[in-house]
């Protein structure tokens, strides 16, 4: 093993140090997907359990000022709201997308028969030619909407910069009905669907990370062990002038891996 003792030299610990890190991180990585896919199955199970629940008005299920956990216990319920929107005080949450269309949600209060308001998502809106969601006035009159109830908390990307100043007051119920399709009598606002029932990819990335680690895992010996036959070669080759006084280089675990790649290929 004599010959391998280069392996030891600070810029060979060095490598060797961050390979493991990299193994250690990928490692990790797989889990967080696997973390993922357990909350994607435990969502969509919760989505379906609660979806065969029967209807209940909304002022049943939550009242202003209530906690997280009062939305939690309500989140995806099917409810009923019924009273008259408040239209001037339309929320455009921005930066939404729906069948790879960008534009926003138009979320409207609807008053409630004892005073409190609820927001309604009532649709989706494309953004008209000057780059602006399209402008979609809130049926007028009283109004029965049908609809789910989500978490305000668990929207993602701007929608919380747009919709805390008007969940935040206090006459406001903490949830959000997501309306059903139908609610809207225009073509312009289509009804935002539920979350996709489906795994999505996590099981597959996490596969993919445990891959690359086990690559990584067993490659990383494979082409030491490479580099200290070549050097030993060098040492032992008569026509190689003080071959045996080159330091090793981790370099050459670059062509190492390029000749086990084009070997694999």
């Amino acid at each position: 093993m004599g010959e391998a003792r280069f392996l030891l030299r600070p810029r060979w610990l060095l490598s060797h140090l961050l390979v493991v890190l990299l193994i250690i991180t990928m490692i990790n990585l797989g889990f967080w997907q696997l973390r993922r896919l357990d909350q994607r199955r435990e969502r969509n199970d919760l989505i379906r359990d609660r979806q065969e629940l029967a209807e209940e008005p909304v002022e049943d299920l939550l009242q202003a000022g209530d906690g997280d956990a009062a939305v939690a216990t309500a989140r995806y319920r099917p409810v009923t709201a019924t009273g008259s929107y408040d239209a001037d005080a339309t929320v455009v949450v921005r930066n939404r997308t729906q069948d790879g269309a960008p534009g926003a949600w138009l979320v409207t209060p609807l008053i409630l028969g004892d005073g409190d308001r609820v927001g309604i998502v009532r649709g989706f809106v494309r953004l008209g030619d000057d780059g602006e969601p399209l402008p979609v006035a809130a049926p007028s009159g009283d109004q029965t909407v049908h609809g789910v109830v989500i978490n305000p908390s668990g929207i993602d990307g701007t929608a919380p910069r747009d919709l805390n100043p008007f969940l935040d007051q206090a006459d406001v119920l903490p949830g959000l009905v997501l309306a059903e399709e139908g609610t809207e009598p225009s073509d312009d606002i289509a009804a935002v669907p539920l979350p996709e029932l489906s795994e999505g990819p996590h099981l597959s990335y996490a596969v993919q990370w445990f891959i690359f680690s086990t690559i990584a895992l067993v490659g990383y010996p494979i082409v030491l062990m490479r580099v200290v036959r070549r050097r030993g070669k060098e040492v032992d080759d008569p026509g190689d002038p003080g071959g045996g006084d080159d330091p090793a280089d981790p370099d050459d675990l670059d062509r190492e891996l390029a000749e086990l790649l084009r070997r694999d290929d």
